[in-house]
């Protein structure tokens, strides 16, 4: 054979290879795209809008899948909020995936990164070998530095879960084990073990920790089934120091993975490592566990989230302000405090909301703005919640009349429900004192002041009162 004919060979190898690499790569941007919309059906449009639909399809290489976005805030919050269901969503297209990394590229530099890649190609595999990523790496979510004890604006209402988490974090401290923190949404549950993931690595690098969502420990052990790799599953999960679970109420009804999360909880306990589960409820309120182990899991320490008061949301809104580094009017911290009321994430997102809107139109931050602002989320929650709604749910919830709540009548069975309705109409609607007093039969101020600090007080040493605050809310909530 000739060497032109051996050339002309080669060079239609190349080619045929290149285009074979093209269509893969084209495939996988199409999957890419098919991933993103079905995690839209499962997803509110506005926040897929904002946080999913940006992201772009960089490479998958290793086993590990590569997205970017031209916002580092884009990048930051698809990894801190939504990781979980973007990696159970692209495992069905991606078979061996391993884990996702997030990237930012603005749009004036991607072309110069696209090039210094493929210079630095050869170099980048010889110092990273993807297959040889730990198990720890590969299953632990990554702490997010903002979520440190220094970042978490302590009160009445998270002193306990805070104080708990803090002296976990003491050497060779195994004085609550498991430690069990629950609280609603968005009340500081997924801080508090970053926070203790923080600090651990920091004074005990060798510690090895890992820190994951239920879902993620559901789907890692549904994958070692598939890949018959369970008795690997049970001996990576049971060499490691301290294991960090949080929502453990999404494997409710799983049975296997209940029943593997069992075993491997004993193990870990038996051999003296640390435990720490977050949930929204307490452990016996978890009606679709299994009854072994929520027993297991209320066989250490149980803390729990109270409501918040005004005076630490305004802490948090100070608190946040100051790590973020942004001038905002003390007044309006004050107005975006006594509106914002439902949890901690929503009242830092009215917070992004009102800078945001500064940063992009220039109007100027004040107390009206803010209003139109934050209309909705205002709006909506008055619409629904209100002081004749709370009395009405109260007196059917305690068997009172109606007419109890405005009655003067002071026997305890009648004043305790007529004060845990004030202490509601005050925490979940933005009337005054004077206002709400007059609601209740035209009472004074100061005895609605007197009854919200009662219940606030009986909230912290009466656990059956947190539970019917709670199921009162819920009742709330939902009208």
């Amino acid at each position: 054979m000739s060497k032109v004919e051996i050339n002309s060979n080669l060079e239609g190898k190349t080619n045929k290879n290149t285009i074979s690499s093209n269509e893969i790569f084209m495939t996988q941007i199409n999957e890419w795209e098919e991933i993103k919309t079905l995690i839209s059906k499962n997803l509110k449009e506005i926040f897929w809008k904002a946080w999913i639909n940006p992201l772009k399809f960089e490479k998958y290489e290793k086993g590990i899948l590569h997205l970017s976005a031209n916002s580092q805030i884009i990048s930051d919050r698809a990894e801190n909020q939504y990781y979980e269901t973007i990696f159970l969503e692209a495992s069905n297209f991606f078979k061996s995936l391993k884990k996702i990394q997030f990237h930012t590229v603005s749009l004036k530099n991607k072309e110069n990164i696209s090039i210094k890649n493929k210079v630095k190609k050869v170099k980048i595999d010889k110092e990273i070998n993807y297959n040889d990523l730990s198990f720890i790496d590969s299953v632990s979510m990554k702490t997010n530095s903002k979520f440190s004890f220094d970042n978490f604006v302590v009160g009445e209402a998270n002193q306990m879960p805070y104080a708990a988490s803090k002296r976990i974090c003491e050497k060779n401290s195994l004085a609550y084990n498991p430690l069990f923190i629950h609280g609603d949404v968005g009340m500081g549950k997924t801080h508090l073990l970053n926070a203790i993931a923080i600090d651990l690595k920091t004074s005990i690098p060798n510690l090895k920790i890992v820190m994951m969502s239920a879902e993620r420990f559901m789907y890692q052990f549904i994958k070692s089934i598939r890949l018959k790799e369970t008795i690997k599953f049970k001996d990576q999960f049971r060499s490691i120091d301290i294991l960090l679970i949080d929502d453990i109420q999404f494997i409710g009804g799983k049975e296997s993975t209940q029943e593997e999360f069992f075993y491997t909880f004993n193990e870990l306990i038996n051999q003296g490592k640390q435990i720490i589960i977050s949930s929204n409820k307490s452990p016996v309120d978890l009606l679709s566990l299994d009854e072994r182990l929520k027993s297991r899991l209320s066989g250490g320490l149980v803390v729990d989230f109270l409501p918040t008061n005004y005076e630490l949301r305004l802490e948090i809104l100070k608190k946040k302000v100051e790590v973020l580094n942004i001038n905002i009017p003390c007044d309006v911290l004050q107005f975006v405090a006594s509106k914002i009321v439902n949890n901690i994430r929503e009242l830092e997102g009215a917070l992004n909301r009102i800078w945001a809107n500064y940063e992009l139109t220039g109007k100027k931050i004040n107390i009206e703005n803010s209003t139109n602002l934050l209309s909705d989320l205002i709006s909506a929650r008055e619409k629904t919640i209100s002081i004749d709604n709370i009395q009405k749910e109260v007196s059917s919830y305690y068997n009172l009349a109606l007419s109890d709540m405005t009655s003067s009548r002071r026997s305890i069975n009648i004043a305790r429900p007529r004060q845990i309705a004030m202490y509601l109409s005050k925490g979940l609607t933005s009337y005054s004192y004077p206002e709400i007093g007059k609601a209740f039969g035209g009472k004074d101020h100061t005895t609605v002041i007197h009854a919200v600090k009662k219940i606030e007080s009986m909230l912290e040493i009466d656990q059956e009162l947190k539970k019917q605050i709670f199921e009162l809310k819920e009742i709330i909530f939902t009208l």
